[in-house]
């Protein structure tokens, strides 16, 4: 049975490496805020740029009062100027980026409260609270969208509520202004007559806005919300799939991807361990440069790790010019022992095809050395929060790697102990052709092993 204690540490391990996980992306959705911030500045230029055209078409003033509203214009471009220089050289953007929303507000209230004092006749200030000029405070909101953050966006919509609320505030303290407030009655008639009055304010409109304001930030804070949840778990979900690539087979990796399977349960189960060495690495490098040892194992691991996943294995790991896979792992089937067979057959075929192209480019062959037992092993994520594997431990691993090194004693290329021939479904027809391909070798003693063990050998066919 596994340890209390050992699946506490498993999960500790978890939790930290969720942690840095969780700070990454963290770390990434700010620079993603970063970015989305300089693109909001530059299609708020854009923006500011068709307001422009349509001031040169539309306007019917002249004079200082066309160069106010012209100014009026070229302010939100300085703004929108400061606040893409700030993101692009990361200049206090977690705090200035809520100062730059609260800015844009505050100066279109202001331009809109004061009106343009050079267009030679006086407007009610109550016109401030009419028509659609408040509809270019969602310029802002849309801007905020860029950020990626949700915190952002509501905090612009609480700016526009407090901007257009201190308009209000402002207009409805002047002199002759009324609101329905200050009606004697609600009749119809009375209501009627008040709104027509350029002196009125009517309260149930300012409340619409706000209302829409708030609704529509709101709206929007979700959607973002939503977009970085999707961002952040597709994310995950793909390191995930990577990091299972490297170790599962295509089919593993989809059925581990699909359900809520955890790797990270330490269990005990029977699987079939493999380990592959090459012979002679020592004297078949000794002449080669380093950047050719590099590709020969590259060729080499590529094939033999092809062979693995082709068989539903499990590559637990590279060790130098070797490795180890399971067969098993994560969950066992009834046809490990007779895949881990047919694995080191292919393996087998696969370097004969490599022997015979290197032949042909008057290189050495590579030889290798295969050794597979199956037994009972303890399967979980191995190592701490800053390097984590799955992997396997127990004697079954220890003898599948004496049983490698027997091949040398033995003069062949694959060494396999009885228990993976007992394991293999006698019933299958597949399982009788792969175990035809093996012969008893007798019993065999092993470094660390009192007693010796009965092993099978695969026949020569011509296979180096």
């Amino acid at each position: 049975m596994v340890s209390v204690s050992a699946a506490k540490a498993s999960e500790t391990v978890q939790q930290g490496l969720l942690a840095r996980l969780a700070k990454r992306m963290e770390e990434a959705f700010s620079e993603e805020e970063r970015q989305g911030l300089m693109l909001a500045a530059k299609t708020r230029t854009v923006a500011v740029m068709v307001i422009l055209v349509w001031q040169a078409i539309d306007s019917p003033h002249g004079g200082l009062a066309y160069a106010y509203n012209l100014f009026v214009v070229a302010s939100f471009a300085v703004l929108g100027f400061l606040q893409y220089i700030c993101a692009r050289q990361r200049f206090y953007v977690s705090v200035l980026k809520y100062l730059f929303v609260l800015a844009d507000c505050a100066l279109l209230a202001l331009f809109l409260t004061l009106g343009n004092p050079f267009v030679g006749h006086d407007l009610p200030s109550t016109f401030a609270m009419r028509g659609s000029q408040f509809s270019l405070f969602f310029l802002f909101l849309m801007q905020a969208a860029f950020s990626f953050r949700p915190r952002l966006v509501l905090w612009c919509g609480l700016c526009i509520v407090t901007a257009r609320t201190g308009m209000l505030l402002w207009i409805t303290s002047q002199p002759g202004v009324l609101t329905n407030v200050d009606l004697r009655g609600l009749a119809p008639e009375t209501f009627a007559k008040a709104y027509t009055s350029p002196d009125f304010v009517y309260l149930g409109d300012w409340a619409m806005e706000m209302i829409t304001a708030l609704i529509v930030a709101g709206g929007l804070a979700v959607v973002v919300a939503r977009s970085r949840r999707l961002v952040a778990s597709r994310s995950l979900a793909e390191r995930a799939r990577a990091n299972l690539a490297r170790y599962f087979s295509p089919n593993v990796v989809d059925r581990l991807s699909d359900s809520r399977e955890s790797l990270n349960t330490i269990r005990e189960q029977d699987v079939a361990v493999l380990f592959a060495d090459i012979m002679g690495f020592t004297q078949l490098c000794e002449r080669q440069a380093g950047p050719d040892v590099i590709a020969l194992l590259r060729d080499y691991h590529d094939r033999l790790g092809r062979a693995v996943f082709d068989n539903h294995g499990t590559l637990d790991k590279y060790i130098g010019d070797g490795l180890m896979a399971t067969f098993g792992t994560p969950a066992p089937d009834t046809h490990d022992a007779e895949n881990s067979l047919q694995c080191a057959i292919d393996m087998i075929a696969a370097l004969d095809q490599w022997n015979a192209e290197r032949a042909r480019a008057g290189t050495a062959p590579v030889r290798v050395g295969i050794g597979i037992h199956y037994g009972p092993v303890i399967a979980g994520d191995i190592g701490n929060e800053r390097r984590l594997e799955y992997s396997v431990i127990g004697d079954t691993v220890n003898i599948a790697s004496r049983l490698e090194h027997l091949t040398r004693d033995l003069g062949t290329t694959v060494v396999v102990s009885d228990s993976v021939v007992e394991n293999v479904a006698k019933d299958s027809p597949v399982g009788r052709t792969i175990l035809a391909r093996f012969s008893k070798a007798g019993i065999q003693s092993i470094r660390g092993r009192q007693a010796g063990i009965p092993v099978w050998t695969l026949n020569e066919t011509g296979s180096v």
